[in-house]
């Protein structure tokens, strides 16, 4: 367990609950780990991103690559936008899809957030889904931190689960020493 773990899992709570009050529905196993709407606007973030898309093929592993947009750090005023590359493990039931990869955002100023995340990828109605995720940096710019997303889009089943994230994609990432 990472040393911050407790301290999300608090947060996640207090989350879920924000969440539901607003209406956002069932949020999935992560939701009570704190990657809500609610969550991810609450706190204070190192680095926050409101923008973008992602997409991810998703059967015994996973690979995905997207852009992040309408970025702002306090403290750096020039970062702005960047690109995200998934790597990992997926694993598929009949109502959720979970992945688990390294990721690794190449900011627009050059500098680099490495990351491990877990996200959720639930249905909602027809090939519509909501994705949740929570990770930690391990290394780069913004570490240590801890990271949380949430977006909307769509999946198509062939011969993986791929998934377009393109509605509401909100990355976020928090001080990991609080």
């Amino acid at each position: 367990m990472s040393p911050s773990t407790p301290r999300r899992l608090t947060a996640g709570a207090a989350a879920l609950a924000g969440a539901l009050t607003l209406g956002l529905g069932t949020l999935g196993t992560l939701g009570t780990l704190g990657s809500t709407a609610a969550s991810a606007q609450a706190l204070p973030a190192l680095v926050r991103c409101t923008g973008g898309s992602f997409t991810m093929a998703v059967n015994a592993a996973a690979h995905g690559l997207g852009t992040l947009t309408n970025c702002s750090a306090p403290g750096h005023p020039g970062l702005t936008s960047g690109a995200i590359t998934m790597s990992g493990l997926g694993t598929i039931t009949d109502t959720l899809v979970t992945t688990t990869t390294t990721d690794k955002i190449t900011w627009n100023t050059g500098e680099v957030t490495n990351l491990t995340e877990v996200r959720e990828f639930i249905p909602t109605v027809g090939n519509r889904v909501r994705e949740v995720g929570t990770g930690d940096s391990i290394s780069g710019l913004f570490h240590p931190s801890n990271e949380e997303e949430f977006g909307r889009g769509t999946q198509s089943v062939n011969h993986a689960h791929d998934f377009t994230i393109n509605n509401g994609l909100t990355v976020a990432l928090f001080d990991g020493a609080l």
